[in-house]
């Protein structure tokens, strides 16, 4: 009968393999993200490495074993590093890894080969990979302001599972150089009962934080509208019902102004659709420019986009409104190098006690929009339902006119 320690190789060997492959159809299919085929390029070497230990006896000496099986161990390692560097587009580490990898391996070989020490040999590899885990874990909390919940969990198992193998290099190295029995024997227990479950367990939070960036991806698609990179209606929906609720909340501020492009139509029929695209680009470009960090542009119909200004009197979203006016009329778009001039027309609304929701305040400010393209088109509109612009250039409640 085969050794325990025969079984969980084994198995250890299938799983690396599996998710080798699963790695790699995350790859293909969603849309050949450069750290997925690393990884997926990871599991394959532990997978190789799997298996030469289970066929140390067809080596034909154990240095070559060993100088192999080694090989492999810092190439999985490496590889897992270098996936984390590539998912959080990491700036602080070497693009390339390699040489550093290589150092690691040339230490292992110098006491194989040249001064054997089964200590130091022995102890290099899980020191590595408890160092690189650790890397790993700060890269994935400094990836972004908020950490995701998925991330949270992959780097607190992490963080675990680093431990484990910096423990791991401390009963190693105790071997010291001719291998002791009795701290072999404590290394291989500890190894075998904390490795597996580790290698596995980490691999199942690295697939987690996966699957939470194709969900923000999705999340992302459905409220980005393609062409112009905005918002779409429902992203402005789902924002704007939260910046409504804290101006009501907190008695700020809020303003919106609906516009669109005037004669879009026309733009269509005489360019061609690619010309009306293009046209789309350049005046969702011209509107987002005074944009600030807490405002939000979005499309929220074919030619037709919203600003959401949280904190901004009507006055001045009036005035904004006023200057991306003149900024598009001013602005002709060129359109096989010629220069086509193109206007737009703004419809402006604040929040008011009356309001119950977003959808009162977009509506007002969209009656303002269609007012003004009645009147003429390349101007902007005010709401009429409580405030009033009068003769000095002031706004004023309708009620005192």
């Amino acid at each position: 009968m085969e050794s325990p320690y025969f079984y969980i190789i084994f198995s250890m060997m299938i799983s690396s393999a599996a998710l080798s492959v699963v790695f790699y159809m995350a790859w293909l299919n969603f849309g050949r993200k450069q750290h997925t085929l690393t990884w997926s390029l990871a599991f394959l070497a532990g997978a190789l490495q799997w298996l030469c230990v289970l066929n140390q006896n067809l080596f034909a000496t154990r240095e070559a074993y060993l100088l192999l099986e080694s090989a492999l161990a810092v190439a999985l390692v490496t590889l897992g590093l270098r996936g984390h560097c590539q998912r959080t587009q990491c700036k602080h580490l070497p693009k390339n890894l390699w040489p550093l990898a290589m150092s690691v391996y040339a230490m292992i070989a110098w006491h194989i080969v040249v001064i054997p020490n089964v200590g130091i040999k022995m102890s290099i590899v899980p020191a590595y990979a408890a160092v690189t885990l650790f890397m790993s874990a700060w890269m994935i909390l400094n990836y972004r302001k908020k950490t995701r919940p998925a991330e949270w969990a992959a780097v607190i198992f992490i963080i675990i599972f680093a431990l484990t193998q910096a423990v791991s290099a401390g009963l190693a190295y105790m071997q010291g150089p001719t291998g002791d029995t009795v701290f072999a024997d404590i290394f291989s227990h500890f190894e075998f009962l904390t490795l597996p479950a580790g290698y596995m367990t980490m691999s199942m939070f690295i697939i987690l934080m996966m699957a939470s960036d194709i969900s923000a991806q999705m999340k992302k698609l459905a409220t980005r509208d393609q062409l112009t990179g905005l918002l779409n209606r429902r992203g402005f929906t789902e924002f704007g019902e939260r910046a409504f609720s804290a101006a009501k909340r907190a008695a700020s501020p809020l303003s919106v102004i609906m516009t669109d492009i005037d004669r879009f139509k026309n733009i269509n029929d005489k360019f061609g659709h690619a010309a009306g695209d293009a046209a789309l680009v350049h005046f969702a470009r011209m509107v987002s420019e005074y944009r600030r960090s807490e405002d939000v542009v979005a499309r929220v119909g074919g030619e037709e986009f919203a600003l959401l200004l949280p904190g901004t009197e009507l006055r001045d979203a009036m005035a904004l409104a006023d200057q991306l006016c003149a900024k598009v009329g001013s602005t002709p778009m060129d359109v096989t190098g010629i220069g086509m001039p193109m206007t737009s027309s703004f419809g402006v609304s604040a929040v008011s006690e009356k309001d119950a929701s977003l959808a009162d305040l977009v509506l007002r400010a969209d009656r303002a929009l269609y007012r003004s393209k009645r009147a003429g088109r390349n101007q902007v509109d005010l709401e009429s339902s409580q405030l009033m612009l009068a003769s000095d250039g002031k706004l004023k409640p309708v009620s005192s006119a």
